[in-house]
């Protein structure tokens, strides 16, 4: 198993993307037993390696080259393999990296988690889902449901951002809702844009 480390971060992925991923790591570790740990692996993303008592800790390697906004989408998916039982023990979950084709049963299996993650990723369970603020928001949802406008949402929120920081009003708004709202909804865009299969 890989060495346990901290879990590597890119300059400029936002600290609400940061905290977020942090989040959701420490939930599946109370959760699920999960013990994450990060190494270099080729043309694949994670590993889920269940142990052969299905109530022990579970390892999962996640690749160093991932983004913020994939370890996001990665807890996700592997908490709804969990919750499907596909982590039976001394089973082993491989998340490639997309484009790979994958066996039939493989793929139906990743389905079904697809669908169950999408469900979780926007429902009501706080441990799992998107922020709140913006979870709700269905003019976001429609928004980052087609590639298109996904991609025109997200730079106008990051050009919101620069806005934001340029004009040096962040410390007057920082607490405010329209601020809370704004990471949240970069948030959200950010793990939608690399996980579309959590879109509407």
């Amino acid at each position: 198993m890989a060495p346990e480390v901290n879990a590597p971060s890119a300059r400029g992925e936002s600290g609400t993307l940061r905290t977020e991923e942090a989040r959701i790591r420490a939930y599946i570790e109370r959760r699920f037993g999960i013990r994450t740990r990060f190494a270099p692996l080729a043309d694949v993303r994670a590993i889920l390696v269940s142990a052969p008592d299905d109530g022990a800790a579970k390892g999962l390697v996640v690749s160093t080259e991932t983004t913020i906004a994939e370890r996001i989408y990665l807890y996700l998916h592997l908490a709804a393999h969990l919750a499907l039982g596909h982590h039976r023990p001394l089973a082993t979950i491989v998340e490639g990296v997309p484009g790979l084709a994958r066996l039939e049963a493989d793929a139906h299996a990743h389905g079904e988690a697809e669908r169950l993650a999408r469900a979780m990723w926007w429902g009501a369970n706080e441990d799992l889902a998107a922020p709140r603020r913006v979870r709700s928001s269905g003019i976001l949802r429609r928004l980052l449901a087609r590639g298109a406008t996904r991609s025109a949402t997200r730079g106008l929120l990051l050009a919101m951002r620069a806005v934001y920081y340029d004009l040096k009003v962040e410390r007057a708004l920082a607490g405010s809702r329209l601020a809370a709202w704004l990471r949240e909804a970069l948030c959200v865009t950010a793990v939608v844009s690399v996980a579309p299969q959590l879109s509407d």
